[in-house]
């Protein structure tokens, strides 16, 4: 009766196909070349925290924290401040200086 009805699987249509596509593509460790485009994209930024890497780059906050890392330990980036949610970042040559002292 109804049961059979149940029973049958409902084929997938077009729509759920195109959206299976639009996930993010998973990589799941840092490359040199993901490396290499978030420098890139950090160059143009004026700030930069591991989730407007990861929207901007379409990569998981993980993965975005751990290349922030890599570019702080080659001074690409300077480490501005840390809450307990997200470090902020600024590129090396847009950090702000105090001024001298006594003007």
């Amino acid at each position: 009766m109804g049961g059979e009805d149940m029973a049958k699987k409902k084929a997938p249509s077009a729509k759920e196909g195109e959206k299976q596509q639009g996930f993010k593509e998973i990589i799941p460790e840092v490359t040199e070349k993901l490396v290499e485009q978030a420098r890139k994209e950090v160059a143009r930024e004026r700030w930069v925290t591991p989730h407007k890497l990861a929207q901007k780059m379409g990569v998981k906050v993980s993965i975005a924290r751990r290349v922030l890392r890599i570019l702080e330990e080659e001074g690409v980036l300077v480490l501005f401040t840390r809450n307990r949610r997200s470090p902020l970042y600024l590129p090396k040559k847009k950090v702000p200086t105090a001024p001298p002292r006594g003007l």
